[in-house]
């Protein structure tokens, strides 16, 4: 029996965490940012999505304990989880609306941030949904502030630019080495009054589409987790690949592409379907709105403060 992951690190109350630790937020939250100003100029038609990719994920490693979850590059409809996989040609082309978001971590405590740029003068009013109301739900966050609330002004500031927000994707609690907390801040109204309170740390992450607002999932996944659990393994090319990711990966999301560049093809395949079928291993699915339709993001990270937030990214 082989047990995944490896065990999680202690977590502690936030309102316990030294100050060296708020230190080591604040510290992922540069590191995040200065990765993003590093694709901001690579943007352009001809450019390959590997070539960015390699060049924010190099960067957080080179700065950081390492990535909270692979850089995603996604195009046009594409609405998240899209990373390259091995020898990725993709390239921009004229008129692409592109998005950049990745995630940065030092020893446990996570920043992640995204944007998004149109190359076609288009779709500014849409790259500026986004941004507006991820600033209005910044805004917002404070200690005692409704999480439903916050939604409600992400869906109007959207919807009344002329777009529609992703219902199914949401800003998320982070916590030490726990990408996604149990507290979403959604892009949507609701009726859960769940509160925001001190010493949190959130991505507060927004989408504007021209489609309807949903998504679905595409096939080829190319982002993986591991999960906590127990399972038999008959495939020795399994415990290869769990070994890498439990060592090298731990709890967070990481990239078919990273496994790839180790393991045989044929091997890095057969494992990936031994311990999706035996439910060890999570697939992030690349999400996308209809063809013909275009997606923007715009995400910062935020520590909740006793009168307020700080921006980290």
């Amino acid at each position: 029996m082989i047990i995944v992951p490896a065990e999680k690190p202690i977590k502690k109350d936030v309102d316990e965490e030294p100050e060296e630790v708020w230190e080591n937020w604040r510290r992922a939250g540069v590191v995040a940012r200065d990765a993003l100003a590093l694709a901001r100029p690579m943007i352009e038609p001809g450019v390959k999505v590997l070539d960015i990719i390699n060049t924010v994920e190099n960067y957080i490693r080179e700065n950081s304990s390492g990535t909270s979850f692979p850089c995603n590059v996604s195009l046009n409809n594409i609405a998240a989880h899209y990373t390259s996989p091995l020898n990725d040609e993709t390239e921009i082309q004229e008129g692409d609306l592109v998005t950049v978001d990745c995630g940065s971590h030092v020893d446990g405590c996570i920043a992640d941030t995204a944007f998004t740029i149109a190359l076609n003068p288009d779709h500014l009013d849409l790259v500026k949904a986004a941004e507006d109301a991820t600033n209005v739900a910044i805004k917002m966050m404070r200690p005692g502030a409704k999480l439903n609330t916050i939604g409600a002004l992400i869906e109007d500031t959207i919807t009344n630019a002329g777009f529609k927000p992703i219902k199914q994707l949401t800003g998320h609690q982070l916590k030490e080495y726990e990408l996604h907390g149990e507290k979403q801040v959604p892009c949507v109204s609701g009726k859960s009054e769940v509160l925001v309170e001190e010493g949190e740390v959130y991505a507060i992450e927004t989408f504007a589409s021209t489609g309807s607002g949903n998504i679905t999932d595409l096939p080829n996944p190319t982002i993986y987790q591991l999960l906590p659990i127990r399972v038999p393994l008959r495939f020795s090319g399994s415990k290869q690949f769990l070994g890498i990711a439990r060592k090298e990966y731990r709890e967070f999301p990481f990239a078919e592409r990273w496994l790839a560049e180790r393991m045989k093809h044929a091997t890095l395949k057969m494992a990936i379907k031994e311990l999706r079928q035996n439910g060890a291993l999570f697939a992030h699915h690349i999400l996308a709105e209809e063809k013909g339709e275009f997606v923007s993001q715009h995400e910062h990270t935020v520590i909740i403060t006793e009168r307020g937030h700080e921006k980290t990214t």
